[in-house]
């Protein structure tokens, strides 16, 4: 994109593409807004420590299915926005501005600048910190709706796999069958975001009566993950099974109004904070059951 400026009170505020060289500066921007914004709420940190920021964005900026755009003040990086153009309803973020850069209008400047760069697409999903009315704000000023409210949820199920399902790792052969089922469900597919999870990751699949009935891109890192099944019970198999063959906690949003959530909450599994889906543009209520990433 061709730079952009506009006058705050605390100088020229700038756009333009990200670059490898602003990986350092927009790292240490995401670890300290996402921060700032945690503690002042006593919620945990997304990102505990700066290396966890650094590791996300050094796969986000390269990506060349990922867009990026970062915000300048008087030369200075003060904020950047993503946009994961991987599938064919985007997922926006994650959008960040230096504590310091606040109050120039440079949030709605990301936002604005990755919803142009999405215009045509047939959708555009982000998660949002549900106690974070300043974001919330933002994102319905731009017309963004809340279609699912969730709550991050993390632990170890306390029940034994189900008999009959097959819980076992995923892999490239099963993307076809992978991306049928999510179109069943949610009526797009997500198999580029899918695709990138095997490596990084440890996606599950859920195998049935000889097919996948439900998967997870992962269940550790959350901000990564998402998760389509069948049905609630496909979901709940695919939970129990990966647990078992993880032996570590695990992290999934989970949707408020479900069976799934009460589910996870009688598990053992503890709420660790609320977030939204929102969506702008094409939307469609899952046929089955589901939990998303923060990319939605």
């Amino acid at each position: 994109m061709a730079p952009t400026t506009s006058t705050a009170d605390t100088g020229q505020v700038t756009l333009r593409e990200v670059g490898p060289g602003d990986a350092d500066a927009c790292a240490q921007i995401l670890f300290d807004a996402f921060g700032h914004i945690h503690d002042h709420h006593r919620f945990l940190r997304d990102f505990p420590a700066l290396e966890a920021a650094a590791g996300l964005l050094g796969m986000w900026i390269p990506h060349p299915q990922i867009w990026g755009v970062v915000a300048e003040i008087d030369g200075r990086v003060v904020g950047s926005n993503f946009l994961d153009e991987r599938d064919p309803i985007r997922g926006v973020g994650p959008i960040t501005v230096d504590p310091a850069g606040q109050n120039a209008g440079v949030g709605r400047k990301l936002m604005s600048a990755v919803l142009d760069r999405g215009k045509d697409a047939r959708g555009i999903r982000l998660v949002q910190d549900g106690f974070h009315m300043r974001s919330l704000s933002l994102y319905t000023s731009l017309g963004f709706d809340v279609t699912a409210a969730c709550i991050l949820m993390e632990g170890s199920p306390l029940g034994e796999p189900i008999a009959g399902v097959e819980v076992r790792p995923l892999g490239e052969d099963d993307l076809e069958e992978c991306e049928a089922l999510c179109v069943k469900v949610h009526g797009f597919e997500r198999t580029g975001a899918l695709r990138d999870s095997i490596g990084p990751f440890v996606p599950y699949a859920a195998v049935r009566d000889g097919r996948i009935v439900a998967y997870a891109s992962s269940l550790t890192f959350w901000p990564m993950a998402y998760g389509v099944a069948e049905s609630e019970e496909d979901m709940r198999a695919l939970l129990l099974g990966a647990a078992a063959a993880l032996g570590q906690p695990m992290a999934l949003l989970v949707p408020l109004q479900s069976g799934l959530f009460r589910w996870c909450r009688d598990q053992g599994l503890r709420g660790v904070k609320p977030m939204n889906v929102m969506a702008l543009g094409e939307y469609r209520e899952p046929e089955g059951s589901w939990f998303p990433s923060v990319l939605y």
